[in-house]
């Protein structure tokens, strides 16, 4: 299987999955590198991101690791870019820099109905454009669930899984309205506690990720053809691990989108099924809503959105899980350091963690 790892989805974007199903190889020119651009804007208050990364080209310099270079297809962050949000009522907004790659709104940044948007990108003097949308005036709302299930599991048999599931309801509206939802999560991991002179527990750990980089739902409510405004929805599945012997959250969020992005991930989610994962690089160039100002036939991949979101959240406790869970992180008095988990030392072995407890930790 080919697969070209990359950050390419909304939101945070930490790939943790790697898919088994088998993949029609469509080739990518890797003659020139390609940038990538993931981001939305929203009416939560909340930060806003892009996320910028660039293709491996066949002529790219080697990697400097910090100990030696390397050679990969996996693409890149860009860094140094100049990223602003504008708005049709003359509004400009600029993103920050925070980390290779990711760059940052603050959620004092409000953005308005009826106004239109778009994303410069500034680029060692390219300049990218993202073509102006609106954020739609409606969204739905969920009603959330979950279900423990042990069966089929993507080909493994007998396997303990959780399945998130929304009992939608819809927009009641005759215009043309289109969904998708993305579904992150959170959970609190249990450090080792070892045994010391002052009783210092270790400190918190929450970590973040995605459950189910494959899936992506999608709702066409123009031709949907329902009489009601409720539909059901699966909109995430993972296997059921250690991450459940405490809190566990799981944060979906239904998106309000323009038809040009139900298209685009449209097409995503038909590569995606033969690929394996949203986070992946479409094997075939997918033109988004992003272009070279001065070069309008450079590929640029990704989209960047104005969308209107609603947003639920649901969660698990130990008590909640119907299937026995092993403590790999149990202190054991007779148990040398090196045979625990590293994750079980320091929360940082996460890709994405923090000590700090997230705001709304504690709102259910």
């Amino acid at each position: 299987m080919n697969k070209h790892i990359t950050t390419f989805c909304l939101a945070l974007i930490f790939l943790m999955f790697a898919s088994c199903i088998d993949q029609i190889t469509f080739p990518l020119d890797k003659g020139t590198e390609k940038l990538i651009v993931s981001g939305q804007i929203n009416n939560l208050d909340e930060d806003k991101f892009v996320f910028l990364s660039e293709t491996t080209s066949a002529n790219r310099e080697p990697l400097y690791s910090g100990q030696y270079l390397v050679l990969n297809d996996l693409p890149r962050p860009v860094r140094g870019a100049q990223v602003v949000v504008i708005g049709s009522d003359n509004s400009q907004s600029r993103f920050n820099e925070i980390g290779p790659g990711k760059y940052m709104l603050g959620r004092e940044v409000k953005f308005k109905s009826g106004v239109e948007y778009h994303l410069e990108i500034i680029i060692q003097g390219k300049r990218y454009l993202s073509i102006p949308e609106k954020m739609p005036d409606i969204v739905g709302e969920d009603e959330l669930s979950y279900e423990f299930v042990r069966g089929n599991f993507k080909g493994a048999p007998e396997t303990a899984f959780i399945s998130i599931q929304t009992e939608v309801s819809l927009p009641e509206t005759i215009e043309p309205y289109y969904l998708r939802w993305d579904v992150d999560e959170a959970y609190y991991w249990n450090l080792t506690f070892f045994p010391n002179p002052f009783n210092k527990a270790p400190p918190d750990c929450y970590v973040f990720d995605f459950p189910d980089p494959e899936r992506i739902a999608l709702f066409n409510g123009q031709a949907s053809g329902f009489s009601t405004n409720q539909n059901r929805q699966i909109v995430a599945q993972r296997v059921v691990d250690e991450s459940f012997l405490s809190r566990h959250y799981f944060n979906v969020r239904q998106v309000s989108i323009s038809r040009e992005s139900f298209d685009y991930w449209q097409k995503v989610k038909v590569l995606v099924n033969n690929t394996g994962s949203v986070f992946d690089t479409p094997p075939a160039p997918i033109r988004g809503n992003l272009y070279n100002d001065k070069d309008p036939e450079e590929v640029v991949l990704g989209y960047f959105e104005v969308a209107k979101v609603s947003q639920k959240r649901i969660y698990t406790t130990r008590a909640d899980v119907p299937f026995f869970l092993p403590e790999i992180c149990t202190y054991e008095r007779n148990r040398p350091l090196d045979k625990y988990p590293k994750t079980c030392l320091r929360c940082s072995e996460f890709p994405n963690s923090t000590n700090d407890t997230p705001h709304w930790w504690f709102d259910q």
